[in-house]
């Protein structure tokens, strides 16, 4: 007797946890569904669905180089290329954005940096009824590359100067901070990450 009165509810149990499960799976699918109806106009939104953190997937790629255009005038260029959905606030946006992109390159009397930033494929300007932004902005959703010349005011010393790439990335809303290094030695001129 003892074993039918284990035996039944050990099956009654077992059918109670499929129908959870089912009703579970069921939930997650709606949920789903209603997600691909929404029309949402905002990149946080559309995107954070796409992108996985768990997967701990690097939501983007970035590389640096420099080169020559003419005699004393060179060229930085930054690629960045974005995985898993992520995007950013490009240098163009007008908006007073903190996380815009930006290069900075610390004080020194060895290169002259010229105003502004070429980016490649030009952003375009959206309006984001997002809270955090409700207003028009440029999201760089894209691979982009990036280019900020200078010249060098003293070209036959050997010199380091340091600098920064600063952004916030989305949806992960983190600041990157990539700090690197221009270096000039015996007429050659190489860029590399700080600390590599």
């Amino acid at each position: 007797m003892v074993k039918y009165i284990i035996l039944s509810f050990t099956l009654l149990f077992t059918i109670s946890c499929k129908k959870g499960n089912n009703a579970e799976k069921k939930e997650e699918k709606t949920v789903a569904e209603n997600v691909k109806k929404d029309n949402y106009t905002s990149p946080y939104y559309n995107n954070s669905f796409v992108y996985d953190v768990s997967k701990n997937i690097n939501p983007y790629e970035l590389t640096m180089k420099t080169f020559q255009i003419d005699k004393n005038k060179h060229s930085f260029e930054i690629d960045i290329k974005l995985n898993q959905g992520a995007f950013f606030v490009s240098p163009k946006s007008k908006g007073d954005f903190k996380g815009k992109f930006r290069v900075e390159i610390s004080d020194n009397k060895h290169i002259a940096i010229e105003k502004g930033i070429i980016e490649n494929p030009l952003s375009k300007e959206v309006f984001d009824s997002h809270p955090y932004v409700n207003g028009y902005v440029n999201w760089v959703k894209e691979n982009t590359t990036y280019r900020k010349n200078y010249k060098i005011k003293t070209p036959k010393e050997n010199f380091t100067v340091t600098g920064v790439i600063k952004f916030v990335i989305e949806p992960r809303c983190t600041l990157e901070e990539i700090p690197f290094i221009i270096v000039h030695e015996h007429g050659e001129l190489r860029v590399r990450r700080d600390g590599c």
